[in-house]
């Protein structure tokens, strides 16, 4: 926080978790006052499938154009496109026109994770700061989670969602404003993402770059499968507020802050991975804590134990994320970094519809108990059976720490005796 620069993405990361979080909240809760379950799930999903595909598109635009230009070009495309969802709903527009709307903001979402993952690693020192800028953000998020659903949910008791959505348009135009000074500094470790003289064969596309490395394919696929539950969750959590705890639609709010109350516990703890060599073992750990979690809650569908385990489970899945996407950034080649986190850009998004377009068909064969259940026992068993490829890629990641120092050390060294030998002037 002491790195203006760094301090500013991270106020800006932010406002815009508050929005997001709070946004989706709102968006399925209008679609559950006028159709029900089923067309939450649709809305949900109609949102996500676009977002899917427009996440691998946009992020070679941050490869190509840096990850300051495209985080700020994508908060004002946000900003937008949610003050549109806000004033529609305001005018008692149709709800074709209001879904749209929505899902044009959904899509711009898409663009601030690929590029903030591209641009950390040029505001940071050593693979130290950028594990500990990682563990801010995954805090940043935790408190997001539980503030946005909160502060919705009361905005949707007192006015509607579309006050929800338009306060969540101002927020994201903050993110905007704070990130437009922001540049990438040109320090020793970006030479790492330099085009070098492998450039040429590298693969050219996010997808091409997983073809060719089972470990991080496997990484992007587990770090997918995380989206695919909290779309179950984001649906139940409003089929458990209204029809099974009788907590009425802005107990959804609650629910989902709830969860994003163990994701701050989670983020407090993830202050440990700092300075860790490997990361694996805590992933796997926290993918396997967080199942379990999730199945009890199916066997115990209370208040209290909704929230006590909701709670516990957003703490294990911050450690998962905060692990995984760590061991991503460190491993993935730096000059398709954009890229790749587009591919999990995308990968989340189609399984946020597709964990969505589930619970209509989990709730009627066995009830939520049941698609609790089910959905912990997935997250459990994908990351058991990657577990040793997941191993493989953390010692990659491992390596990149090793060769960053090095190449600080060695930059350092050069650069006193190009002084002493050449005034200097490069050699």
């Amino acid at each position: 926080m002491a790195d203006r620069p760094l301090c500013r993405v991270e106020l800006a990361f932010s406002g815009f978790n508050f929005a997001e979080y709070g946004v989706w909240v709102a968006v399925l809760v209008y679609a559950y006052e006028r159709a029900g379950t089923t067309m939450t799930a649709a809305v949900a999903v109609a949102q996500l499938l676009p977002a899917a595909i427009v996440a691998p598109l946009a992020a070679r635009l941050t490869d190509r154009h840096g990850g300051a230009v495209v985080l700020r070009r994508g908060y004002w495309l946000q900003a937008a496109a949610l003050a549109a969802t806000a004033t529609l709903m305001a005018a008692g527009a149709p709800d074709l026109f209001v879904y749209t709307a929505a899902i044009l903001a959904a899509c711009a979402v898409t663009v601030t994770r690929p590029a903030q993952a591209a641009l950390l690693p040029g505001l940071v020192a050593s693979s130290e700061e950028l594990t500990a800028a990682n563990v801010l953000s995954g805090w940043v998020e935790s408190v997001s989670v539980l503030a946005g659903p909160a502060v919705a949910g009361l905005l949707i008791a007192l006015d509607g969602p579309g006050v929800a959505i338009g306060c969540s348009a101002l927020c994201v135009t903050g993110s905007a404003v704070l990130v437009t000074s922001v540049r990438a500094h040109r320090r020793p470790e970006t030479a790492l993402a330099s085009p070098g003289p492998r450039a040429a064969t590298e693969p050219s596309g996010g997808l091409a770059v997983l073809r060719a490395d089972g470990g991080l394919a496997a990484l992007v696929a587990l770090l997918g499968a995380q989206y695919l539950v909290i779309g179950v969750l984001d649906v139940l959590e409003v089929v458990l507020a209204v029809a099974t705890l009788g907590l009425g639609p802005a107990g959804a709010g609650y629910l989902a802050a709830a969860f994003g109350a163990g994701g701050i516990i989670g983020s407090l703890g993830a202050v440990s991975l700092i300075g860790r060599r490997r990361l694996a073992t805590p992933l796997i750990g926290a993918a396997v804590a967080w199942a379990l979690l999730l199945v009890a809650l199916g066997v115990w569908p209370s208040v209290v134990g909704a929230l006590v385990l909701l709670t516990a489970a957003g703490s294990a899945r911050t450690v998962f994320d905060v692990s995984g996407r760590t061991i991503l950034q460190r491993a993935a080649p730096p000059a398709a970094r954009g890229r790749v986190f587009g591919m999990l850009e995308g990968v989340s998004m189609l399984g946020l519809a597709l964990g969505s377009g589930m619970v209509p068909v989990l709730v009627a064969l066995g009830g939520t108990g049941s698609a609790l259940i089910a959905i912990g026992l997935l997250i459990s068993v994908v990351a058991l059976a990657s577990a040793t490829r997941l191993r493989r890629v953390d010692r990659i990641s491992t390596a990149f720490g090793r060769s960053w120092s090095s190449l600080q050390a060695e930059h350092s060294t050069v650069r006193v005796w190009e002084d002493q030998r050449f005034g200097g002037q490069p050699a």
